[in-house]
């Protein structure tokens, strides 16, 4: 037995509230006690990013973080314009400081298949791109790492959980408003804003067109998982899933964008005539051929998202009669 070797720590179990989702209670407590959760589950992973064991720490952090972004967005009138867009800042802040340590594991993830897409020539310049990349990596979980344990981070926290306890308290007229009345119309709204960017999608649409419809399909799938509690469990189950699938597809084609980009500011500045140059330059050409493929299984995906029986069950469950 090595006696130097440390235990890795286990990744935080998420907690349920201690106030659940209820049909008839008003939607102020609930929410207000998901983002305390959430955020405080955010937090039980500062240890592990600092250990950095694993990496799934950080990704873990990342995903608690940007829930409770997306509530805060979506559920807009619970909150006093001051309160929102101070916590639109604090956690905006928060995922930035992260952003290119994550952006750096996904690519050191992918080592192995970088390495099977390129002919064995370009494999000397690979091998320097990811010594560079290593290196970058190293410093910038320093950096982080630093900042986690600052002053300035635990000052943030505290104002972040401040203004999250506000909506306990300090309802808005809205925030009165009973769960699941409020859960039809918030599901309803966003999910005819995903229909739309739907049916204006074509293979020839651009390349935000396809973002914008990926950060609307965030929005529904985290409205549909939180007001889970209280509406039928399996046609609820139903639309996460087609969702879903949707998503899948529409992340690989954001996970495409980033490669090229990332591919694209690495070379340059870069020596045109180094191993390194030419093993990236045909690694973004495969990227560049994956990002049209991505795009076109994307095309093909929508249909069964538009398809009518899935209409119909919104309708069903969301749509709220207007009285004339």
């Amino acid at each position: 037995m090595n006696v130097n070797k440390r235990d890795k720590l286990k990744l935080p179990k998420r907690k349920k509230p201690d106030v659940l989702l209820k049909a008839d209670a008003e939607i102020h407590q609930p929410v207000f006690h998901f983002l305390k959760t959430e955020f405080n589950h955010a937090r039980q992973h500062e240890k592990g990013i600092n250990r950095d064991d694993d990496i799934e720490f950080l990704h873990q952090y990342r995903v608690a973080l940007r829930r409770c972004r997306a509530l805060i967005s979506l559920l807009k009138s619970l909150f006093k314009a001051e309160q929102k867009q101070m916590l639109k800042v604090e956690l905006k802040t928060m995922m930035q400081k992260s952003n290119h340590l994550r952006d750096l594991d996904v690519f050191l993830l992918k080592m192995e298949d970088y390495f099977s897409a390129l002919e064995h020539q370009y494999h000397q310049g690979l091998i320097c791109f990811f010594d560079e990349l290593q290196y970058m990596r190293r410093n910038t979980h320093k950096e982080l790492k630093r900042w986690l344990k600052t002053e300035s981070y635990e000052q943030q926290c505290q104002l972040v959980k401040g203004l999250i306890a506000e909506l306990e308290y300090c309802p808005t007229s809205k925030g009165r408003s009973k769960s699941k009345d409020f859960g039809r119309e918030m599901i309803w709204q966003h999910f005819e804003q995903v229909l739309t960017h739907c049916n204006g999608l074509t293979i020839n649409s651009p390349d935000e067109s396809v973002h914008e419809l990926r950060i609307c399909c965030k929005k529904l799938r985290y409205l549909l998982e939180f007001f889970t509690p209280i509406f039928p469990a399996k046609i609820n189950k139903e639309q996460i899933q087609r969702l879903k699938q949707l998503q899948d597809q529409l992340g690989e084609f954001n996970d495409s964008s980033v490669q090229q980009l990332f591919l694209e500011h690495y070379l340059k500045g870069k020596e045109t005539s180094s191993t390194t140059f030419a093993a990236i330059t045909q690694l973004k050409a495969i990227a560049q051929s994956e990002h049209q493929a991505a795009k076109q299984h994307v095309i093909t995906q929508l249909t069964q998202f538009t398809h009518p029986d899935n209409i119909a069950s919104y309708k069903k469950l969301y749509l709220v009669e207007k009285k004339a």
